[in-house]
């Protein structure tokens, strides 16, 4: 593949949500949050943290929440 292929598949790869972080136990089981940035780092954030809440109440961000585990 060349760069300029990469580069495509990346975009293309990346223009859906995707769920691995939303179905971990961490999100899901003990309370973390997950943040990605648009250089697609992530950072992970305990629910009690302040830093935490300051992105919960940032109406800027987007929220996705966590898949759940079952079907109902």
């Amino acid at each position: 593949m060349s760069e300029g292929e990469k580069s495509d598949e990346r975009v293309k790869f990346f223009s859906k949500g995707q769920p691995c972080f939303r179905s971990s136990a961490l999100a899901k089981r003990y309370g973390f949050g997950f943040h990605h940035n648009t250089a697609g780092k992530v950072a992970i954030f305990p629910i009690e943290s302040e830093e935490y809440q300051n992105l919960v109440q940032n109406d800027s961000v987007k929220k996705v929440k966590a898949m759940r585990s079952k079907r109902k």
